[in-house]
């Protein structure tokens, strides 16, 4: 008899389990039906795929169902809840590593440095020596710095396995034209090693690191000073939190100082023009960029593609910066010491450097990357006007 009460039991206990998973299925997929597709995940800093359209030829070739499994993982309802699960349960299980982003010790996180291609890499050097070559008459630099898990090396979680970026440095060193003024901030930084010289949550170096690389630079530059005592620095946030974490799910709860260093003694007017987009600050911080989703873009508030920043150096040398992001928070240090310096961002301008030159009475040439950056750069060789 009790045997039959406990059968009976447990069919209603599975009949109800079944009801409701049943529901929840039923619950999810009305969700995933009804919630809005988004354009943009805020959390890990990137666009999200979109519906593709359906057409005989992507649906026969593959593309169609290629893309509609990346619209379906992007647009998964509860998908950020999900993700942070997956991360909770692997780090518990030991993984380190999400998304390519490396969680070191101490919560570094690491951008795991990237092989370029050979060949664009090539073709970027030849383009390098040629511009050089063709305009002796301006001083032309390369400064590539490089990526926190080539210098962080105590914080690399311990059997790791990263691409060695200093061979890499090594042979754009040796590739580039006697024209071209190499400068050196792997050793610098290497020096500095155990301070803050690069953030934990997001893949750029610190106004910091950034300071202790102008400070090794300087005399290579041509500017005289850039001791400690010439700047002081001071926290403009407090609430950080970077591009890596965002992309991993790792440290999210991380807030982080951002700094930066004002010139003593010297005026520090400037006239910023944002050039494509007709628009003038007199600043070279963006304070609006603090209310949104990456907090480092208040430094000249982002990427864009030309800058033209007047100051009121009594210098008569005008700077010409080709960068990816790194140089964002160089550019203050340059500032005092530049009649005018000029952005461009390869990979948001159309034009070449020339014709930049034509406009600009530029003497100084300065290209400015991280090693990732240079490693994964496809854009300078025609901008440079070789592609």
């Amino acid at each position: 008899m009790q045997k039959k009460v406990r059968k009976r039991r447990k069919r209603v206990i599975d009949g109800i389990m079944g009801i409701l998973l049943s529901a929840v299925i039923l619950l999810v997929m009305a969700w995933n039906v009804l919630a809005p597709d988004k354009e943009l995940s805020v959390e890990e800093s990137r666009v999200l795929a979109q519906r593709p359209k359906l057409s005989i030829n992507s649906l026969l070739s593959g593309e169609f169902m290629e893309k509609y499994d990346a619209y379906l993982s992007d647009q998964f309802a509860g998908r950020n809840l999900w993700r942070n699960l997956r991360v909770a349960v692997g780090r518990i299980s030991g993984e380190r590593q999400e998304n390519g982003v490396v969680l070191g010790d101490g919560g570094q996180l690491f951008d795991i440095p990237k092989s370029p291609n050979q060949e664009t890499l090539t073709e970027t050097l030849a383009a390098l020596g040629t511009f050089a070559e063709g305009h002796s008459e301006m001083n032309v630099y390369m400064m590539l710095v490089p990526d926190a898990a080539t210098v962080l090396t105590s914080k690399r979680p311990y059997l790791a396995a990263f691409p060695d970026q200093n061979p890499m440095i090594t042979q754009v060193k040796r590739g580039l034209s006697d024209s071209v003024k190499w400068i050196d901030v792997t050793e610098i930084l290497g020096q500095h090693s155990e301070e803050k010289i690069y953030y934990q949550t997001d893949k750029h170096w610190t106004s910091l690191g950034a300071y202790y690389a102008f400070s090794a630079s300087a005399e290579q530059l041509g500017i005289s000073g850039g001791t400690a005592n010439e700047y002081a620095a001071y926290p403009i946030t407090t609430t950080f939190n970077g591009e890596l974490s965002s992309k991993s799910g790792y440290c999210l709860d991380v807030r982080e100082e951002i700094d930066i260093y004002v010139p003593k003694g010297r005026d520090n007017d400037v006239v910023v023009n944002y050039v494509d987009e007709q628009r003038k600050t007199t600043s070279l911080y963006d304070s609006s960029c603090l209310e949104g989703s990456d907090q480092y873009e208040v430094f000249l508030g982002g990427d864009t593609s030309v800058i033209d920043i007047r100051t009121a150096s009594e210098n008569s040398r005008r700077l010409l910066i080709v960068k990816d992001s790194f140089a964002n928070c160089f550019i203050p240090f340059l500032a005092p010491h530049f009649r005018e310096i000029v952005v461009v961002d390869p990979h948001y301008y159309s034009g070449t450097l020339q014709e930049l030159l034509g406009t600009y009475r530029i003497s100084d040439v300065l290209f400015l990357y991280s090693g990732n950056g240079f490693f994964q750069d496809n854009s300078l060789s025609g901008v440079l006007g070789n592609g």
